[in-house]
């Protein structure tokens, strides 16, 4: 039932430009999701369906910038779970947890394991594969790294939208404090104290590169 489900999303994401939200992502917020219901409970079959579904319907919004990705997920799911065999009475459980999966959203889910799939998918762009998520994701839409004269921000506001260490200076490092569960607040804090370590070292490095060759 599971590998159904698994190879479905492989069909779906394996050859779509993603920029960091491919199908590697997709597992290891299952792997996450698994871990962090071991602490914390939630019904297993739902979360990893959920997780695996959860970004399907990322083609679409690449398509179209103004599509939500997660309500597109939510409606693509249903004739996936059913072709897999997956228990009907719970459907709706995992089309909930896709439906409010989105950082974005700024929705506190009711369920469990709705709760558990924002803390997963949040976990996977936390550390150091935030930083690479973010990179990636920056890149294909042809973002600068960092802005050139002030990079950290320190006389203007952040822009997450043009610069990508501003995205992570906005959005990761505040993500601990985003978890709805111990376990993944946890997790989020010891990732983000290397994040912290990770711009601070770039910051040194950017303003080493930008001293002049007499000072």
């Amino acid at each position: 039932m599971m590998k159904h489900i698994e190879n479905s999303l492989r069909n779906i994401l394996e050859n779509t430009p993603s920029a960091g939200h491919d199908v590697t992502h997709s597992l290891r917020v299952r792997d996450l999701c698994m871990h962090l219901a071991h602490a914390e409970g939630g019904d297993i079959q739902v979360l990893e369906a959920a997780a695996l579904l959860h970004d399907i319907g990322r083609p679409a919004e690449f398509r179209d910038p103004a599509a939500d990705h997660a309500v597109i997920s939510a409606q693509l799911a249903p004739d996936i779970l059913s072709g897999a065999g997956f228990p009907s009475r719970k459907v709706p459980a995992v089309v909930y947890a896709i439906q409010h999966h989105r950082y974005s959203s700024g929705v506190l889910p009711d369920t469990l394991e709705a709760r558990i799939l924002q803390d997963a998918d949040r976990l996977d762009i936390s550390g150091a594969l935030g930083a690479a998520m973010t990179f990636a994701y920056s890149g294909a839409l042809n973002r600068n790294l960092y802005h050139s004269s002030d990079p950290l921000a320190e006389h203007r506001q952040l822009d997450g939208d043009t610069y990508a260490l501003d995205h992570i200076l906005s959005k990761l490092l505040h993500l601990p404090c985003s978890m709805h569960t111990v376990t993944a607040r946890m997790m989020a804090e010891e990732r983000t104290r290397f994040l912290d370590r990770f711009v601070e070292q770039l910051a040194g490095e950017i303003t080493l590169c930008r001293r002049q060759p007499d000072e």
